[in-house]
């Protein structure tokens, strides 16, 4: 009976365990002494939980008594003071931020079309000096550089002045550009700055009759020399290039010596500003050189100088913000009454509308165009972002231009001439340019309400409807009066023959 009874028991005992395993391990059949010791241990597990609060708890006020300690708390005052002045110290002043002209593209716009930011052959100053891509490009510039050390004239004294000169100023030259690049040295800094001004002059000087650069690298080095992220400040071109030729002082004047300068960059560019540079910087015409030299001068590299022959005699405008914009594209205008005249004006960007006419300066379009205005906006955006011309034009030019059909009708008038192959490439280009470009500004929001008036004017739209559809050209109108005599004839002689009945 005794060993049923435990035998039963052990049965309860493990069905007890399967079903509530954590009450098995607190709950025991067993003996006193059992019951005892788990008694003593959970007595000791509440013990050590006591121990164990107050020892946190003790910390907890230490750390507390350890922020109220005056002492303690001026330094860690003086330790945040620290962190702040040394990151403060990374930061870039107001001073270095107003010389900086030479930016990396950014991610924005070179997302919609990297290649026409990036160098095809050549590498100049620190943003792409690491590319791989170009790197084979760096032995053809040490062989231009050999051959200068070896031209006429040339020794190691004037090569140590070049130094010396360049070395003076590398402040200025790493404060023109966005990035800092501190893992470059001193000594690298000014080796690649010389080696590259003098490159860029070897370029100019043999670009009208080269010897040493193959006829298939002419296009690239000068298509890669317009970009914004390739270039080197145009006042250390021209302090290299003045250095260079200093022997010719005694023998011509500092006008002559910018003449000779200002011809070498305006034959090598010229094509990219038109008829532009050609009348303004023509060999041998130079009428008002001290203006002109200031105007290069100004110029912060070869791209703002390019900003710069396209602005010349450009009208001063008003910027307005959240301006009107243009609302109806060429075709409709037309249809509108508005016409459409090519103008002389050497400046792209001298748009008016008088009196019913839009006049417009022509636009040459090539495959190189979209480069150039791209590194040109860019700039733009980043140097005068309130000064932005180039980009009101285009945006203005955005809003006339929809389709082929309206590139097609502004250059049957002479406005555009292009050689992309058809007009449906023309409108691609002009439409593409103003993704991720804001549109809150632009200095055509007065000329935009005048032309938006004129089309909302329905009296325009039956005077124009009335000359589009029966006085389209002479013959046209010449049947048009024809009819209309004959309709009134007719009536007249309908009257008539009432009358005599």
């Amino acid at each position: 009976m005794k060993n049923d009874v435990e035998q039963a028991r052990a049965s309860n005992m493990e069905d007890a365990e399967s079903s509530a395993p954590n009450k098995g391990k607190v709950i025991d059949v067993g003996s006193d002494s059992d019951i005892d010791k788990d008694t003593n241990n959970a007595c000791s597990n509440m013990v050590r939980d006591a121990k164990l609060s107050a020892s946190n708890k003790g910390k907890d006020t230490a750390s507390a008594s350890s922020i109220s300690n005056p002492e303690l708390k001026i330094e860690m005052t003086s330790r945040i003071l620290e962190q702040l002045h040394d990151k403060m110290e990374g930061m870039t002043s107001q001073q270095e931020r107003a010389g900086c002209c030479i930016y990396r593209v950014p991610k924005s716009l070179r997302g919609v079309n990297w290649k026409a930011y990036t160098p095809l052959l050549i590498s100049i100053g620190p943003l792409h000096r690491e590319t791989k891509r170009i790197e084979a490009m760096q032995n053809h510039k040490w062989r231009c550089f050999k051959e200068f050390t070896e031209q006429d004239g040339m020794n190691e004294e004037k090569i140590r002045d070049l130094v010396i000169s360049i070395q003076n100023k590398e402040k200025y030259i790493r404060v023109c550009y966005s990035e800092k690049f501190n893992r470059i040295s001193s000594c690298d800094f000014i080796e690649m700055i010389l080696l590259d001004a003098v490159f860029v002059i070897k370029f100019l000087n043999e670009y009208k009759q080269p010897k040493h650069f193959e006829p298939r690298m002419l296009f690239d080095i000068r298509e890669d020399l317009i970009l914004l992220e390739n270039q080197l400040p145009v006042s250390i071109i021209w302090d290299t290039y003045h250095e260079i030729n200093r022997d010719l002082r005694d023998t011509t004047s500092e006008d002559a010596t910018w003449e000779s300068f200002l011809d070498l960059i305006t034959y090598a560019f010229g094509k990219h500003t038109g008829d532009l540079a050609t009348f303004h910087f023509e060999k041998h015409k130079f009428s008002q050189v001290a203006e002109t030299k200031q105007s290069v001068k100004g110029s912060k590299h070869f791209t703002d100088l390019l900003r710069s022959f396209m602005l010349k005699g450009s009208i001063d405008r008003t910027y307005s913000f959240n301006p009107i914009k243009l609302k109806y594209n060429a075709v409709m205008l037309r249809k509108a009454g508005v016409k459409f005249q090519a103008t002389q004006d050497k400046c792209l960007v001298n748009i008016k509308f008088e009196k019913g006419v839009l006049k417009i300066p022509r636009l040459e379009v090539d495959h190189s165009f979209e480069r150039l205005v791209r590194n040109i906006m860019a700039m733009k955006q980043c140097c005068y972002p309130f000064e932005a011309y180039v980009c009101s034009y285009i945006k203005f030019m955005d809003h006339l231009i929809d389709s082929a059909e309206d590139v097609g009708l502004l250059v049957g008038k002479g406005i555009i001439l292009h050689w992309l192959g058809d007009d449906a490439a023309v409108s691609n280009v002009i439409n593409n340019f103003c993704e991720n470009i804001g549109n809150n500004y632009t200095c055509f929001g007065d000329i935009s309400q005048e032309i938006n008036a004129h089309y909302e004017n329905r009296f325009n739209h039956r005077k124009a409807t009335l000359k589009l559809v029966y006085f389209p050209n002479i013959s046209r109108g010449t049947a048009t009066v024809a009819a209309a005599i004959l309709l009134i004839l007719t009536f007249i002689q309908t009257i008539s023959s009432v009358k005599s009945l």
